[in-house]
């Protein structure tokens, strides 16, 4: 077999999904051929969708070393070389493949999307290079692909939509394009419905396509991990509504929160019954005992929740304490079968983990729950104290603690560090924010089971004055005792005071004797 039929093979091959044929196919013409550019360049290429970067860029090496202006060698050492970190050398071949073809617009669409994707990143060369090769192939469904995605990264979602719906309009079937506009409706404002149906309808004509079947599994997992994250929604509303709200209004809150959580339980198992493939959902849930204990969890840590929900109506201020435990209990509830289901998502070898792992998804919700969590959980903490019930605030700073730090965990989880971010000043930056983040939420958690024990709570009880007596007997009224005012005493008398003695005249028939000295007087007859 000739150089040239067995790279048609091996494309055929690769085509329909058989990689290792492809390999075997290209490694006998490489036994034949020495050393042949296009052969190494085609197995570098399967090596780099491989995820073998290494191997890519040895293929890619030797390709370049037999054929100097070889534009596959050098776009595969840049692709390779910037899946490995080393964007300097990507950037290098980058701008030799564009010396080298410069009227080809695939070399400024790579030296487009290196500079979009790389590290630092360089807009203005990058939209440039977008104009360059838009100008060069107007037409080519390929250009506005690639034109869309790297357009996504500019954050011009203007631009994106416009080159989608340009290439959609050349070929309605292209495969990265309609991926293309099933991420968008899922992140934008159509959701999940239109997404998954861009998703079905490409599998059923591209059933290879893997990251339609990535995403689709995506689409899944996360809507399964939100049954947990209701349980927190719902157990922070009555946390907060109990600091703040009056009972009447925390019962009537309380109702209208238990309706909105069985909805979207409900809400989420029918639409993923009806939007996904058949069996489809019941395949993923099934066959893990992980993934059908996270969802007895979920509905336990719910349950627990409601429970903890009517106790906060009581007046008495010992249920009151009782509630606000239940509510962290049931988001530690919610937070194992949260990590159980990520856990199951991102179990390698079942085939729904996506090629850069779980680390991304893990750092964006760590991201945002972060900026939005930690801002009110320190509000609340510092303005506890002109609330009705202060130690309720614990309970509310517990389960955004619990919250934050099932994130943080699911990140450490799937953090896989590796090239760049084995340089010092990254790892110096990694330890720092998982250590600020960890000590945060493990503050959180800890203070607030400290403030529902310890905090002041204002009992709602009302006393009311013992009824009448019914018996007949009469009651003697009691006198009113009126206070007189106080007279100060006398001082006592050191010595005794002698009086002087008046002179008496009185008639001779009395005798005067003296007893003591009190005169008595004494008739004398």
């Amino acid at each position: 077999m000739t150089v040239e039929g067995a790279l048609a093979r091996a494309r055929a091959a690769r085509r329909i999904g058989r990689v290792e044929e492809a390999r075997r196919v290209l490694g006998t013409a490489l036994a034949h051929a020495h050393d042949d550019p296009d052969v190494l360049v085609e197995l570098a290429e399967i090596a780099y969708e491989s995820t073998e970067f290494d191997k890519a860029l040895d293929y890619a090496g030797q390709a370049a070393v037999g054929d100097p202006e070889s534009a596959g060698a050098h776009e595969m050492i840049a692709k390779a070389s910037a899946a490995r970190g080393d964007w300097a050398t990507a950037f290098a071949h980058g701008d030799i493949v564009v010396r080298l073809f410069p009227d080809d617009a695939s070399s400024w669409l790579l030296v487009a999307w290196l500079r979009a994707f790389g590290s630092p990143r360089d807009a203005v060369r990058a939209r440039a290079a977008l104009s360059e090769a838009i100008a060069l192939s107007p037409e080519d469904v390929e250009v506005h692909r690639s034109a869309a995605a790297i357009y996504a990264r500019l954050l011009d979602h203007d631009a994106a939509r416009r080159h989608r719906a340009a290439g959609l309009e050349i070929d309605p079937t292209q495969p990265e394009l309609l991926y293309l506009q099933a991420r968008s409706e899922f992140t934008g404002l159509s959701g999940r419905t239109a997404a998954v149906a861009t998703l079905r309808s490409l599998l059923a004509q591209t059933p290879t396509y893997d990251f339609a079947r990535l995403m689709l599994a995506e689409i899944c997992w996360r809507a399964l991990m939100r049954l947990a994250a209701w349980v927190w929604v719902f157990a922070g509303c009555v946390a907060a509504m109990g600091i703040w709200g009056r009972p009447w209004l925390l019962r009537l809150l309380t109702v209208i929160f238990i309706a909105v959580l069985v909805r979207a339980w409900t809400g989420v198992f029918g639409a993923l019954r009806d939007q996904l493939p058949p069996d489809y959902l019941r395949a993923r849930t099934s066959r893990r005992p992980a993934v059908l204990l996270a969802l007895v969890l979920a509905v336990a840590a719910g349950a627990t929740v409601v429970v903890g929900a009517g106790a906060m109506w009581s007046a008495d201020a010992a249920v009151v304490r009782f509630g606000c435990r239940l509510l962290v209990l049931g988001a530690l509830g919610a937070a194992l079968a949260h990590l159980l289901i990520f856990a199951a998502w991102f179990r390698r070898g079942q085939g729904d983990v996506p090629p850069e792992g779980g680390s991304g998804f893990a750092g964006r919700q760590l991201v945002v729950s972060t900026m939005v969590l930690v801002p009110v959980a320190v509000i609340v903490w510092f303005v506890r104290g002109w609330t009705r019930q202060p130690a309720v605030a614990g309970a509310l700073s517990a389960v955004l603690g619990v919250a934050l730090l099932t994130f943080l965990i699911e990140w450490i989880r799937e953090l896989r560090p590796h090239g760049p971010v084995l340089r010092k000043p990254r790892v110096f930056v990694l330890v720092l924010v998982l250590v600020s983040v960890a000590a945060a939420t493990t503050a959180a958690v800890w203070s607030g089971g400290r403030e529902i024990d310890d905090g002041v709570l204002r009992s709602r009880a009302v006393v009311r004055a013992p009824a009448p007596s019914p018996s007949t007997v009469p009651v003697t009224p009691t006198p009113t005792l009126v206070r007189l005012p106080t007279v100060a005493p006398v001082p006592p008398m050191t010595t005794p005071r002698v009086l002087p003695m008046p002179t008496l005249y009185v008639p001779s028939y009395f005798r005067l004797p003296d007893v003591g000295r009190a005169p008595i007087v004494t008739p004398d007859r």
